[in-house]
């Protein structure tokens, strides 16, 4: 587990092959401050037993956030190893994956649970993901999954020419097969007005380097194709 922000923000990242491409993947976990705490785990990897004891060692898991339709590959394994959390589906998810009981779908405001920490919002103009984004307000990170990625130069050569075709080589961007699935841009610009909103610096982003600073403007520039 990294620490990003003391006793408040950590990420594990995790290898991952998608058709063919390294492109690795990140978890966040948020310790929430409010009534009754626990930990808020955003987009789950594989719960091995070096992450089942570090996240044993931060405290009670209460909630489990699958923020899109991609990212549910390893939610089996925290319904089974925590059966007292709640676990939360991205819209459309639900029915993507029957065989996993959700105990409810995100939507535009958070639960009471972690909304004293975490404010959220559906990123609506496009159907494939139908991702919810996060912003972790006391250390001013956005969290996103699959909206924002970058490859960098640690990258296998195959995945550097990929990305680089998608736009996403060494800079955070919107990878061209999600550019295209906007067919509502209003909606999207809509969306991106109200995430700019918040007052975030850091991005937290499931695929590629954290931008620790600037991020208001690296979100700006990576949809200025809305515009």
């Amino acid at each position: 587990m990294k620490e990003l922000v003391a006793d408040r923000l950590w990420t594990r990242e995790m290898p991952l092959s998608f058709f063919g491409l390294k492109v690795g993947t990140r978890m966040s976990v948020v310790r929430l401050s409010g009534e009754g705490g626990g930990l808020w785990l955003h987009s789950p990897v594989a719960l091995d037993r070096r992450l089942r004891e570090a996240l044993e060692e931060l405290g009670r898991v209460r909630f489990v956030v699958c923020p899109n339709r991609g990212h549910h590959m390893f939610a089996g394994q925290y319904f089974a190893a925590y059966p007292d959390a709640s676990v939360f589906a991205a819209p459309g998810l639900s029915e993507k994956r029957p065989d996993l009981p959700f105990d409810g779908v995100l939507g535009d405001e958070p639960e009471p649970g972690w909304g004293q920490d975490l404010e959220q919002a559906i990123f609506r103009g496009e159907r494939l993901l139908r991702e919810v984004v996060f912003y972790h307000q006391e250390s001013r990170t956005l969290i996103v999954t699959d909206l924002v990625q970058s490859a960098d130069s640690g990258s296998p050569l195959l995945t550097r020419l990929v990305m680089r075709l998608m736009g996403i080589y060494e800079r955070p961007g919107v990878p061209l097969h999600i550019r295209v699935g906007f067919r509502d841009k209003a909606a999207g610009r809509a969306s991106l007005e109200r995430v700019l909103c918040w007052d975030f610096d850091r991005i937290v982003l499931a695929h590629g380097l954290v931008v620790e600073t600037g991020g208001k403007a690296v979100l700006r520039e990576a949809y200025s194709f809305l515009s």
